[in-house]
């Protein structure tokens, strides 16, 4: 049997017609909305006076000027609060070597009652215990240091009659002067160079290279305070990160002789005074580990 051709009647001719009809509109409508998408998607020109209301509304409000800073005037313009966290806070929130706590107001209390806002005022200033004098800042005026003290009584809640710096009666310069008691008396050369050889040999024993890294971890819990996790160090006290172990060992001998190292001396030296040459080189040698 040959191939025969479909015949089609003139209903199913109606139908193909009108499918056809259909599926041409289906298609010419898709296409008009799919010119009008891709017309909205043009990217229009830049509008110059756009741009600059863009720019003026996204400057930064104020500048960063880089330059040399006087400390002086820097900690004049500082608020009692600023200069507590900057100077203070290191110590006397966590009562660092039985440094009052800042809100403390029985320990506050005692002390106004006990040695008077005067005394107070001129341990501030001249230093006591292992506080160094004006809490190791030797920019800090008197003024400063009373309102500073007088700060830590506000926020203790202790009544106190000073009223600022303003007011001030000068006592603390007075008795800054009396504490210098004169000038200091100058070391002969044979005395200078029999402390210099001593001070060798007592570092020369400390057996650096036998520090325990781990002992002297534990040694460290007591300076995190003030020289922080990693040596880090604060705005007051110095950075130790970086320091090789011998560096760490001469200056540890050296708080523990009592000799003046520097404006954190009245604080390092009670701290150091019981060490041994052990604990000095197992500190060394932690410290050391510390990364710059």
């Amino acid at each position: 049997m040959g191939n025969q051709p479909i015949k089609m009647d003139t209903g199913n001719k109606v139908l193909l017609f009108i499918a056809s009809l259909a599926l041409l509109g289906t298609v010419l409508f898709l296409v008009s909305h799919l010119a009008g998408w891709l017309g909205g998607m043009q990217v229009s020109q830049p509008d110059t006076v756009s741009d600059e209301r863009v720019a003026q509304r996204i400057a930064p409000i104020g500048q960063v000027v880089s330059g040399q800073v006087d400390s002086a005037e820097e900690a004049a313009d500082l608020s009692p609060g600023d200069l507590y966290s900057n100077v203070c806070a290191a110590c006397h929130d966590a009562g660092v070597s039985g440094a009052p706590i800042k809100d403390d107001t029985d320990e506050w209390s005692n002390r106004l009652n006990d040695k008077g806002l005067d005394t107070l005022f001129a341990n501030s200033i001249n230093g006591i215990g292992a506080m160094p004098a004006r809490g190791g800042d030797s920019s800090l005026s008197d003024e400063q240091m009373r309102d500073v003290v007088a700060y830590m009584l506000d926020e203790a809640g202790v009544d106190h009659d000073y009223e600022g710096s303003d007011n001030g009666n000068g006592n603390g310069d007075t008795a800054a002067e009396d504490a210098a008691g004169g000038e200091e008396p100058v070391a002969t050369t044979e005395t200078g160079e029999a402390a210099a050889e001593e001070e060798a040999a007592a570092v020369a024993a400390i057996a650096v290279e036998d520090g325990d890294a781990e002992r002297g971890q534990s040694r460290y819990n007591t300076c995190v305070a003030c020289h922080g996790a990693q040596g880090q160090g604060t705005p007051v006290f110095p950075k130790l990160a970086g320091r090789d172990a011998e560096y760490i060992a001469d200056k540890l001998v050296r708080y523990r002789a009592g000799e003046t190292v520097g404006d954190q001396t009245a604080l390092m030296a009670p701290n150091a005074a019981n060490l041994s040459d052990e604990d000095i080189a197992d500190l060394a040698v932690y410290v050391a580990t510390f990364e710059d």
